[in-house]
């Protein structure tokens, strides 16, 4: 295994990928292959790449480039061109139905052994590979003697109750700018009549507004922050496992379920190489590698995805409803009128 230098980092940001902001760029596989194939992703390489090394290692031949940006530059960037990337995952649902649904994806071609599940698969154009809960996060230190909220009604009291305690130091997605976080935002909508008042209570702390889940993650082991908002829990799990003061909170009143999707640009150049990535990811040895070793939960794992309190966000084309320009518009509107206080 080798990693990108820096020079060709910045080859890539210099690049006409439209726009695309690059956070990491990592090769996997042997330096003197070719590249097989292109990853785009949104999720941190630090998570994903005992997956990728896996791989590699069950197809030595095979060498893959691995790129990381944002939910919303990546739909953007894909949305222009799919000739850059052969193979594209992201965490905001919501944007890559928009890209399957405008024609913009590949068959995926899956063999039928896979038993992929009905809803995590959409028109053989976009599959789910992975399951994650929508969690909150608390500072251990700083909730000592004091309860930790287990819903979002006990959220709204707490920080009502104790306004200064709060003040400037909660932290959750800016919605303006992360995909994800406007995906989990507009389902929070979906599923409670108390998300208004929620973001109305945290408007007036001046609650602190991110791009990343890693950047809520941070401010709470620096003392910056004592509760984070909407983290996907894979990161919080991840991180919580060496950060022993990080306290995971699944609310009781609803946790939302994501789906990590993927989809293969129509105009890739390497769909086959592709499609050999997703079968293999897809597997049931892929699956369980990804379970054991990245925390990122199958959506094939009935039995911990059956608790009653998780909400699956369905992958299907009502996710489109908060892209529609004026219900977005009005949406980040309201949002901001109540956060940006």
């Amino acid at each position: 295994m080798r990693y990108i230098n820096f020079a060709i980092v910045m080859v890539f940001w210099a690049a006409p990928v439209f726009g695309l902001t690059v956070e990491s760029v990592s090769d996997y596989g042997p330096s003197d292959q070719a590249v097989h194939l292109e990853i785009l992703s949104s999720t941190d390489k630090e998570i994903f790449e005992p997956v990728l090394q896996r791989f590699v290692a069950e197809f030595p031949e095979k060498r893959i480039r691995y790129t990381v940006a944002s939910t919303t530059d990546i739909s953007a960037s894909i949305s222009k061109s799919q000739k850059n990337f052969d193979l594209v995952m992201s965490s905001a649902m919501d944007l890559q139905i928009k890209l399957a649904n405008d024609g913009l994806a590949a068959s995926l071609d899956l063999p039928d052994y896979l038993n992929v599940p009905d809803w995590s698969i959409w028109q053989d154009r976009l599959v789910g590979f992975s399951a994650e809960p929508i969690v909150m996060v608390v500072s251990r230190k700083d909730f000592v003697g004091k309860h930790v909220p287990e819903t979002r009604r006990e959220l709204i009291t707490l920080i009502r109750n104790e306004p200064n305690f709060f003040r400037e130091k909660v932290i959750t997605y800016d919605v303006n700018t992360s995909g994800a976080g406007f995906l989990f935002a507009s389902q929070d909508v979906r599923q409670s009549d108390s998300f208004w008042r929620l973001a109305e209570v945290f408007g007036g702390i001046k609650t602190k507004l991110v791009c990343c889940s890693g950047n809520m993650l941070d401010e709470l082991e620096s003392g910056k922050s004592v509760l984070a908002y909407n983290l996907i829990g894979s990161y919080a799990e991840q991180h919580a496992k060496t950060r022993r003061n990080l306290q995971v909170v699944y609310p009781k009143d609803y946790t939302l379920i994501l789906l990590r999707s993927a989809l293969i640009p129509r105009e890739s150049k390497n769909k086959q190489a592709a499609r050999q990535f997703l079968t293999y990811l897809l597997s049931e040895r892929g699956q369980s590698h990804m379970t054991k070793t990245t925390g990122l939960l199958s959506p094939k794992s009935q039995s911990k995805l059956n608790q009653s309190n998780f909400k699956p966000i369905r992958l299907d084309t009502g996710l489109l409803v908060y892209l529609d320009r004026l219900k977005r518009k009005r949406f980040l509107r309201e949002w901001n009128e109540a956060l940006v206080q």
